[in-house]
């Protein structure tokens, strides 16, 4: 009876079975996501962050994290051009990837973490086109949980390095020359 409910959800107990991956799921702007649970280094309450200036929008500021320096982006700004209003449950999200042959490690503002679960590779599909209100790079797959979808982001696009790493000013005449 257990093991239908869970192939019915999508989602079973953390046991490790093949064809399956564990993820962190939290809320943004009342939307749920998720991220590969390897790639979650630690999840820590909001601190004070230093505000960069001139930086991209989508950079709250940085945080230090045990003596280093660590970007935090705000998720609500970078998905949905909104900025996020802290509440008690808000944290940050300190993930680590690898770009350009580096490890990367960033914070990323949510207003609240869900839960781990276990999604069957079955459960998994990929992205639409269209429709799924943030930009379709920014998707990796869809995944379908309790009759639900949660969108499993695609952290090296959502944190691209280059991208974010251009000055609000850049950006705006970027835009302006049509690049």
């Amino acid at each position: 009876m257990e093991q239908r409910e869970a192939e019915a959800t999508g989602v079973e107990e953390a046991k490790g079975s093949e064809g399956a991956g564990q993820y962190l799921t939290f809320r943004v702007l009342n939307n749920r996501y998720a991220i590969d649970i390897l790639d979650v280094k630690e999840i820590i309450e909001v601190t004070s962050m230093t505000r960069v200036p001139k930086a991209h929008a989508s950079v709250h500021g940085v945080m230090n994290l045990r003596g280093n320096v660590a970007p935090v982006v705000d998720l609500a700004h970078r998905l949905r051009g909104q900025t996020l209003r802290f509440g008690r449950r808000s944290v940050i999200l300190v993930v680590e990837f690898e770009w350009d042959g580096e490890r990367q490690t960033i914070g990323m503002l949510a207003d609240e973490v869900s839960e781990i679960v276990e999604i069957n590779d079955d459960h998994i599909q990929s992205a639409p086109e269209f429709g799924a209100g943030i930009r379709r790079e920014y998707i990796d797959r869809m995944a379908r949980v309790d009759d639900a979808f949660i969108v499993l982001l695609n952290l090296a696009r959502v944190l691209d390095i280059d991208e974010l790493s251009l000055n609000q000013e850049a950006k705006t005449e970027l835009e302006e020359a049509g690049v």
